[in-house]
């Protein structure tokens, strides 16, 4: 005779060979799961978002949206000032305040029957991006006032200067870096990322997929494999004058290593590029002498190039598509995640600084929970150049590149 253990036995092994060996998943009611968080505040945006969820799974019909969180942040120096965030819908929660650079702040978030989650951030420090056109005075007018070319024939005359350089053991910047560099101006240090974007007057048209830079601290965990431009074979005699500058350009970094999606750089106060002893050559409008010669300080230039071209034109018409960097200094904690993040890519959602990224194996800063609570300071690029005159210059003015300026990060 079977005893009733038995019978049950039979009945379990029965129930699994008809529903074809499926076995039910049992949820976890919100009171017994993890929180996920993020917030990530930005300077400058007067909005800031944090992201509650509980954990089951970001993208799966599972996890559910925090409805009944209440969420402020304060500052450290600021004690009296304790903003409240809103909820908007979907686990999201919304407050207006602006980040003060250099300022640590608090995230707390309480939710009934559970202890109150708990995280720190610290904005970054202000920095500012200079930038530099190599050569900035040689250009040359062909066709109308707004279609300038640079001469291609300007290294040439930097070449015969060069070789009066070379008694004093200097270098032209033109022979070491040409095109467009960048320096970070800060006094303290940074984890910089760099994105790209193609942008019009309506915004985002599509991401920059591949970047380089001749930067010494580059990170190349996202390298691809792939070198960036030309062999310094290939034939300039039959090119126009802006192709015959292309071509110098991508011979001149043929052989850095292009990375996907973004560049992720520790910016240190001191960093040094080993660029001793750099010239920079001013020549004047049809002159084959060079006017004069004066020693830059290069120690901090770094060049960024990619699958896109900078704009050589005077008159910036921001109706046409044409390519963005930004320069995206973020807090060591928020650091810390991205890494995280890139280690598991095909799981995330969107680019590297927008994903809602929600394993709670990676790192995290939420006392409480898991996710994180970071900051970001981000400065805007639009690599194209604009025309600028000395009085009692050369009538035909020369080219600088656009200022960076505060902005939001970029969508995609």
């Amino acid at each position: 005779m079977f005893c009733k253990h038995h019978i049950l036995l039979m009945a379990a092994v029965l129930l699994l060979a008809v529903t074809g060996c499926v076995q039910p998943v049992e949820i976890e009611p919100p009171a017994e799961r993890e929180v996920f968080v993020k917030c990530i505040l930005e300077y400058k945006n007067y909005i800031q978002r944090a992201t509650l969820l509980y954990s089951g799974g970001i993208g799966e019909d599972y996890f559910e949206p925090v409805r009944d969180a209440v969420v402020t942040i304060g500052g450290v120096k600021t004690k009296d000032r304790i903003y409240q965030f809103h909820n908007v819908g979907e686990g999201v929660y919304e407050a207006r305040m602006e980040p003060q650079a250099g300022e640590t702040y608090v995230l707390k978030a309480a939710i009934p029957g559970r202890d109150t989650l708990e995280a720190v951030t610290t904005m970054p420090q202000a920095f500012s991006i200079s930038s530099h056109i190599v050569p900035p005075e040689v250009w040359l007018e062909e066709g109308n006032d707004n279609q300038p070319d640079l001469n291609p024939w300007a290294f040439f005359k930097c070449h015969q200067a060069y070789e009066q350089m070379k008694a004093s053991g200097g270098r032209s910047l033109l022979s070491e870096m040409p095109g467009l560099l960048f320096r970070l101006d800060s006094l303290s240090h940074h984890h910089l990322y760099v994105l790209g974007r193609m942008e019009d007057a309506s915004g985002v048209v599509a991401p920059i997929t591949q970047l380089a830079t001749n930067h010494r601290l580059v990170d190349n965990v996202n390298v691809n494999g792939k070198k960036y431009g030309l062999s310094r074979g290939a034939e300039m005699s039959a090119a126009n004058p802006r192709e015959r500058y292309d071509i110098y350009i991508k011979q001149g970094y043929a052989e850095l290593s292009l990375h996907d999606g973004y560049l992720r750089i520790d910016y240190p106060v001191n960093y040094d590029n080993g660029l001793r002893n750099i010239y920079q050559v001013i020549l004047p409008s049809g002159s084959e002498e060079p006017e004069d010669v004066e020693i830059i300080d290069a120690t901090r230039y770094f060049a960024v190039v990619g699958d896109f071209d900078y704009g050589y034109w005077g008159t910036f018409d921001k109706q046409e598509p044409h390519p963005v960097l930004y320069f995206c200094s973020v807090s060591e904690e928020y650091d810390r995640y991205l890494k995280t993040v890139q280690a598991s890519l095909a799981d995330a959602e969107g680019d590297l600084l927008s994903t809602l990224y929600g394993d709670s194996g990676g790192y995290s800063n939420i006392r409480g929970g898991y996710g994180v609570f970071g900051a970001i300071s981000t400065l805007r690029h639009d690599c194209d150049v604009q025309k600028q005159y000395v009085f009692g210059g050369p009538k035909e003015g020369y080219y600088v590149p656009y200022p960076a300026y505060p902005a939001l990060l970029p969508e995609l």
